[in-house]
């Protein structure tokens, strides 16, 4: 069987970047508080979504733990962070940073477990040009899975404006 070499996985976060993205968040299960279930490889979407909203802003970076200046906490042990900083030139790598900043507006009361990175989501062609904000109801098709994770919940404030960053490694 063919590797997929480091050029290759650039390319695919090349592809990637290309598509629309959407970071969609969920209250998921209140069980999950106290005991959260481990994210399925398999899934293709969150177990409760109330909305999404369009990718604010990405760029190609490289692991740079002396120097970097974008942190992230291992997957397996969270006391450990990963630095990464902008690839030169936003030359393709195979790891992309995502930020997407919520609007005070989005869900304002809602209990947040889950976010998932979704690419290709097809919304209502009727909705105003412009709009970066999506409910459930107002998406034709959501796409494809690409990331996702069940977070510790946080109840939303209307007077708060959220951002997630994800680093994603193809």
């Amino acid at each position: 069987m063919a590797i997929l070499t480091q050029s290759g996985r650039a390319a695919m976060a090349a592809a990637i970047v290309q598509l629309p993205i959407h970071l969609a968040w969920g209250t998921g299960l209140p069980e999950w508080d106290s005991d959260p279930d481990p994210e399925s490889t398999q899934a293709v979407g969150l177990v409760n979504e109330i909305g999404r909203r369009k990718l604010t802003l990405w760029q190609f970076i490289t692991p740079d733990d002396e120097n970097g200046t974008i942190t992230v906490n291992d997957v397996d042990d969270p006391t450990i962070t990963h630095k990464f900083s902008p690839s030169p030139d936003n030359a393709p790598t195979n790891f992309l940073f995502l930020l997407f900043n919520f609007d005070l507006a989005d869900a304002p009361a809602a209990t947040i477990r889950e976010v998932g990175i979704f690419v290709n989501t097809v919304t209502d062609p009727e909705l105003p040009e412009g709009q970066r904000y999506f409910t459930p109801d107002q998406i034709i098709d959501p796409g494809i899975l690409l990331a996702l994770e069940r977070i510790p919940f946080f109840n939303r404030q209307p007077s708060v404006r959220q951002t997630f960053e994800q680093i994603i490694e193809i």
